[in-house]
């Protein structure tokens, strides 16, 4: 039986992530990306700076409005980027977090009865009273998914949506 479908609203302050950056689009492979992930050494060169070992992928647009697969952690007090990883300071905001029930293994966690189904209801998710996405093409982030996984209350997905106050403030 599915998990039931939670949401709630969260903020987050400004941050720095560090990790993997991939221009993605709809005939990218993302076997081969996360293959490459682990090949260039995974989660292991960034946890020395971590400030939560969970992992997150940023969905985002670059300058030129592409979109980028960002895989990592968020991270504080870098003295050394990893040879191969990006490091990136992202603004601050609010969001509404699409996720489950705790599940009893990452493995379900992290296939089609989580991450797909998190997307999937993130993709037509009302927002909150008072707010709207802000998820558009304008958007720098559309799109952050944290990985909660061998919790001691079991595993998650997590798929964080930005939102904007509906009076234009952010």
């Amino acid at each position: 039986m599915d998990k039931e479908i939670i949401t709630y609203q969260l903020h987050l302050d400004g941050f720095r992530f560090l990790g993997n950056t991939n221009l993605v689009d709809e005939t990218s492979d993302f076997g081969a990306i996360w293959e490459n992930f682990f090949q260039m050494g995974g989660y292991k060169p960034i946890l020395p700076y971590a400030v939560d070992e969970k992992p997150i992928n940023v969905w985002y647009h670059d300058p030129q409005g592409r979109v980028v697969y960002f895989q990592g952690l968020f991270v504080k007090n870098v003295d050394h980027v990893p040879e191969g990883y990006t490091q990136m300071d992202f603004p601050g905001g609010d969001y509404l977090a699409v996720t489950t029930e705790w599940m009893e293994t990452n493995e379900e966690a992290v296939g089609e009865a989580g991450n797909g189904r998190c997307n999937e209801y993130a993709d037509r998710v009302e927002p909150p009273a008072g707010w709207a996405k802000a998820d558009g093409p304008e958007s720098l982030i559309f799109r952050i998914e944290k990985e909660n996984a061998h919790t001691p209350q079991g595993s998650r997905y997590e798929v964080w949506v930005p939102l904007r106050k509906l009076d234009g403030t952010v």
